[in-house]
């Protein structure tokens, strides 16, 4: 069916996107996931694009269909999708299909990859470096505690809002494109390195922690042990990210064996 042709996406309309994008999961459902939530977030530029109410309907109604991903990365597939129906727009075909089928295409891949790279490297770095910072001023005795926390939402928040308010528009200007960018990004090794980044850190702060309980003047009288701690702690980490463990098990497995440490050796 061919109708007549509409004007292109506006920024307009891919800013409505954007902030809708943000509310993707307010709709969640058992049956077909996010499928509410990515049908009222397109709906702007199906607005724009199709000349008719009947088309309009027909073109919501193909995005009802079964959809869910990470709610991180769904901004990348609404941007390539609004670059698809905008396509059909302009050339006067209204009933294609091809945009579902990309959706189901980048679902899979996309939910991997943001919980790979958000929920269990990011989110447990950032946890880690925020804490870090409040031994530091527990080391130091200073009053700046506070800044941990707001170090790790504060960092995590610049991250995530990055790819969800920028998402939308690097999708739309790639379109199918963006599946190679994606690939020669590797963000599979951008994770692993970021994970062993993280074991490195928790190495650190297992020893640190150990001087403090040990030694209350903090860094004064550092034993060999220590050394020998932070090393073995750190290879420990690494090892088990090369086995595929994720960082939050490693993190839970560390805290663990600490505590055992501390009641075998009766640590302080």
């Amino acid at each position: 069916m061919k109708l007549p042709k509409r004007s292109q996406v506006n920024a307009v309309a891919l800013w409505q996107v954007v902030v809708r994008s943000l509310f993707l999961q307010t709709c969640w459902n058992f049956q077909k996931m996010q499928n509410l939530g990515f049908a009222y977030a397109i709906t702007p530029v199906i607005r724009g694009v199709y000349p008719s109410r009947l088309t309009r309907l027909k073109a919501l109604r193909r995005h009802l269909e079964f959809f869910v991903t990470h709610p991180y990365c769904a901004s990348i597939i609404l941007g390539v999708v609004a670059r698809l129906e905008e396509q059909n727009g302009q050339s006067g075909v209204y009933e294609s299909s091809e945009a579902n089928r990309m959706k189901v295409g980048m679902m899979g891949p996309l939910a991997a990859l943001g919980d790979t790279l958000f929920w269990a490297t990011l989110k447990p770095l950032l946890a880690l470096l925020g804490s870090a910072w409040v031994l530091l001023m527990v080391i130091f005795n200073q009053d700046w505690i506070w800044l941990g926390p707001l170090m790790f939402f504060g960092l995590f928040n610049v991250f995530h809002l990055q790819l969800r308010l920028g998402g939308v528009w690097l999708g739309y200007y790639r379109g199918l494109e963006i599946i190679k960018d994606l690939r020669q990004l590797n963000p599979q090794k951008m994770a692993q390195q970021l994970g062993l980044f993280t074991a490195m850190i928790a190495g650190v702060m297992a020893a640190a922690f150990y001087q403090l309980r040990t030694t209350p003047s903090a860094w004064a009288g550092w034993h060999p042990l220590n050394t020998a701690l932070l090393a073995a702690l750190t290879f420990f980490m690494a090892a088990g990210l090369r086995r595929g463990l994720s960082v939050g098990r490693l993190i839970y497995l560390v805290i663990v064996l600490a505590i055992l440490a501390a009641y075998l050796f009766k640590l302080g």
